[in-house]
């Protein structure tokens, strides 16, 4: 397939915003799943239960609020989803799955 014909194949998104503390927790639960990769957004802010939670990373990277996004197939993304939600048994966070449509699928199969 060429990027020029714009098939488009369908995947699995989970978003995941966690404390900045919490990011190795997440990074190993999407490795585990078998996810081939996934974007970290830092210094992530916005409205939640505990009011509104402001980007605070200017003397380090361990306060604050991260945000994780990860693409695959189903059944990873599914896997990812249960590990992540062990975490929140004992952490605060929010999760969130969805279907996309990605060109290049080959990019989002762990290697």
């Amino acid at each position: 397939m060429s990027l020029q014909d714009g098939e488009l194949h369908p995947m699995r998104k989970v978003e995941a915003v966690v404390e900045a503390e919490d990011a190795k927790l997440v990074e190993d639960a999407l490795r585990d799943a078998g996810l081939g990769g996934w974007t970290i957004l830092r210094d992530v802010a916005g409205m939640g239960h505990g009011g509104f939670h402001q980007a605070r990373t200017i003397f380090n990277d361990r306060t604050g609020l991260v945000m994780f996004v990860g693409v695959g197939p189903s059944e990873a993304v599914r896997q990812a989803a249960r590990n992540i939600g062990r975490i929140f048994m004992h952490k605060p966070g929010v999760l969130f799955v969805s279907d996309v449509e990605v060109l290049r699928s080959d990019y989002f199969v762990a290697a």
